[in-house]
């Protein structure tokens, strides 16, 4: 069996939902024809699973068994190191702890997980399936060792893509949906976004003197999200001069020459208004299209738009995450 070894590296930073990562592609896949699918028989589902976490984490010992389809793709970077899986009765995320994930698992696919011996745990409210973390500081880590990986993911036969299930405004926050493919319709912007960015990120991540919230408006940010340089071109612009630092020690303006150098990219998470509800659209600065504008009608609010991707959870609030931009509809 001959193998392919792409690497491209770039540094890891290590990160919490609102702040970054920078990813490590590396890719190593079979070539056309070495793949042979495995096909097992599931003896519980993900919803039965997910019933499981009463409390979590729970470190699962019996021998069960689940299946479900790939919905998830990591090609735009969008989504890191995990991917998600979906059944006839829901959907959950598997912490692979690898990139380059859509090269050997295609939208659509089937894929196994032996459970025994993972942990099911959240992470802010949502569940997720990986390894024990030993150090105490998350309920789950990624599975990171390919020989692990090998024996409790088994990738199953190709078949066609999910079809994204529609969930009204009313359905947003069930359980049930979390984790699923999706489409959510009538969307209106919300005129707000949420970014947490450091005076320097290699410094003391938790020092409210080096923390900056933007928040409560949109700071001037029509992108889906900041890479570094979209960053940095935001911050010269003027657009966060008035910001303060957690504290309120120092207003962004009076040390911008520092934030400029210690820019990174960074997540941003619109606002948008469902109904009743806020859906918060969290793309990666990481992402391909982290620097793309959001369309111009969308943002003025000329324009509801459709979005498809995968619903989350984030500290009892609704996330949103797409695969890529074509799961953005506008909707005239």
């Amino acid at each position: 069996m001959r193998k392919i070894f792409f690497v491209i590296a770039f540094a890891l930073a290590a990160f919490v939902s609102c702040d970054e990562w920078e990813p490590v592609y590396t890719f190593d896949y079979d070539e056309p024809g070495d793949f042979t699918p495995v096909t097992l028989t599931p003896n519980t589902t993900i919803a039965q699973l997910k019933a499981l976490c009463t409390k979590s984490p729970v470190d699962i010992q019996e021998d069960l068994v689940i299946g479900g389809q790939v919905i998830s793709s990591d090609q735009t970077g969008n989504i890191y190191k995990s991917l998600y899986i979906q059944d006839e009765t829901g959907a959950i995320e598997l912490k692979l702890g690898k990139t380059g994930i859509y090269n050997d698992y295609k939208l659509g696919q089937w894929v196994y997980v032996k459970c025994s011996g993972l942990t099911l745990g959240a992470y802010n409210g949502m569940l997720q399936i990986g390894y024990k973390d030993e150090s105490g500081e998350y309920e789950t880590t990624y599975l990171n060792v390919q020989y692990i990986i090998d024996t409790h993911v088994f990738r199953g036969l190709l078949s066609d893509p999910v079809k994204p299930v529609e969930v009204s405004s009313s359905e947003l926050l069930k359980s049930e949906n979390f984790g699923k493919y999706v489409t959510l319709k009538g969307l209106t912007y919300g005129n707000r976004i949420f970014c947490l960015a450091y005076v320097d990120p290699d410094a003391d991540k938790t020092a409210m003197s080096n923390r900056i919230f933007l928040s409560d408006q949109t700071w001037g940010v029509k992108t889906w999200a900041m890479s570094k340089n979209g960053y940095i071109s935001y911050l010269k612009a003027g657009n966060f001069d008035n910001a303060v630092t957690a504290d309120k020690g120092n207003k962004i303006s009076a040390i911008k020459d520092k934030v400029i150098a210690n820019a990174t990219a960074y997540s941003v998470s619109h606002y948008f208004t469902f109904g009743s509800k806020d859906v918060q659209v969290r793309s990666s600065g990481y992402a391909k299209f982290a620097d793309t504008q959001i369309d111009e009608s969308i943002l003025s609010g000329a324009s509801k738009v459709n979005l498809t991707g995968i619903l989350t959870s984030y500290k009892g609030e609704a996330q949103f995450t797409l695969i890529d931009l074509t799961g953005v509809e506008i909707v005239k």
